[in-house]
């Protein structure tokens, strides 16, 4: 009977012994260059030089794309629930959804959801105007430069 209670002792002192957690330091990288590595595109220095170049990266990339919108935006869209009126709604961060400005070449012979897209750009301010056909699609982006970045400040959807 001895022998076992030593036996068992001696288990447990080494199963205790064994279980010492490991403490790992991890090396938290905060640059521009680790976000464009995860996100697998590389931003260029310039892509605030030119309207269509910042749209075309703001499109391909998520990460970027949230750093250039002004939180919480306010956006005007039309409450199709009730009476089709335009309502002032709050996005905040975590309830936004990626944006996607890239004007696929069939966007006009498509047999649904056919739309046009135009970009107008005065000074600093710039919109994108989101046009349908035979589809309700009707939808401005408003983008405006801050500090020599251009950044998403609204829209106003107005698509039935």
């Amino acid at each position: 009977m001895n022998i076992h209670k030593t036996y068992f002792y001696l288990i447990l002192v080494l199963a205790f012994l064994g279980c010492k957690p490991e403490v790992e330091k991890v090396e938290v990288k905060k640059t521009t260059e680790s976000r464009k590595q995860i996100s697998g595109i590389k931003i260029p220095e310039n892509v605030d030089g030119d309207f269509k170049t910042f749209l075309y990266y703001f499109s391909k990339d998520s990460i970027f794309q949230i750093s250039r919108v002004n939180f919480p935006l306010k956006v005007m869209e039309v409450d199709q629930n009730n009476t089709f009126e335009q309502l002032e709604m709050i996005i905040q961060k975590n309830e936004y959804t990626k944006l996607d400005f890239e004007y696929p070449k069939d966007a006009l012979t498509r047999e649904t959801s056919r739309y046009t897209q135009n970009i107008k750009t005065k000074d600093n301010k710039s919109d994108v105007e989101i046009r349908g056909y035979d589809n309700g699609i009707d939808t401005d982006y408003f983008f405006e430069k801050e500090n020599g970045k251009w950044i998403l400040k609204s829209w106003d959807d107005n698509s039935n």
